[in-house]
């Protein structure tokens, strides 16, 4: 490996954790990693976990006042579209749950709060935010999806019909067209991955479904590696 990537990757991993986002998802990536290695069992690697799990909480801290602060100031217009409406009330407000509640779990593990019962309660709620904010952004995003596929669809029409009738500029445009249709579906795509891994990652730790903590783990290793992927900047290209 040359020194050249190394500083690329180097200055990669830097831009991801300037963010409290990328630090997030980094811890998060290495705490269902141990979980994936514990399986749950005491031992080293499930008091890896569980401090892990424990560090991520500063960087959210602000969180809730984030998604909601935006959201309230320009509110869904029920009238313009009722369903996307809710999908849009049921995202924000789910995950404004999610990190409000955890703040709670947070508390009582710091000792803060010392109802042990409300700490339980919350940290299902917090779950259930998420379960519910994921389930919306997924039936977002997979109306985005048909509609990025309908327009691919369309572009490679008008790419064939421009091909039997030789016209260059109109194969052209309809080929860019159709790019731009490929790219935006693949990341709808990867959207929809993601609200999908995390309905069901925030089922299993419900244990809500009957997923073993190995396969906990890796499902939030899967998850967790798909958010750092999302949140790493670009490998800058290196100049003459």
């Amino acid at each position: 490996m040359s020194v050249d990537l190394l500083i690329q990757l180097h200055e990669q991993c830097k831009g991801l954790l300037a963010k409290s986002d990328g630090k997030d998802k980094t811890i998060a990536l290495l705490q269902y990693a141990a979980m994936f290695a514990s399986g749950g069992e005491p031992g080293t690697a499930l008091a890896v976990q569980k401090s892990l799990a424990a560090a991520r909480k500063p960087f959210r801290l602000y969180k809730p006042v984030e998604i909601l602060v935006p959201f309230l100031r320009s509110p869904p217009d029920f009238a313009a579209n009722a369903a996307n409406a809710a999908v849009e009330y049921a995202k924000n407000i789910g995950m404004a749950i999610y990190f409000g509640c955890d703040h709670v779990v947070w508390a009582h593990a710091a000792g803060v709060v010392k109802d042990a019962s409300l700490a339980k309660n919350m940290q299902k709620l917090s779950l259930w935010g998420w379960f519910i904010a994921s389930c919306a952004g997924l039936y977002a995003q997979t109306g985005d999806l048909t509609d990025a596929l309908d327009d691919m669809t369309d572009a490679n029409r008008e790419e064939s019909e421009a091909v039997a009738a030789g016209d260059g500029v109109a194969v052209a445009s309809a080929s860019a067209r159709k790019r731009d249709a490929a790219r935006v579906a693949r990341g709808v795509m990867a959207g929809v991955v993601t609200n999908g891994a995390q309905a069901l990652l925030a089922l299993a730790l419900l244990e809500k479904v009957s997923m073993s903590k190995k396969q906990t783990g890796a499902l939030g290793v899967f998850l967790s590696a798909m958010n750092v992927y999302k949140l790493t900047p670009p490998m800058k290209r290196k100049t003459a």
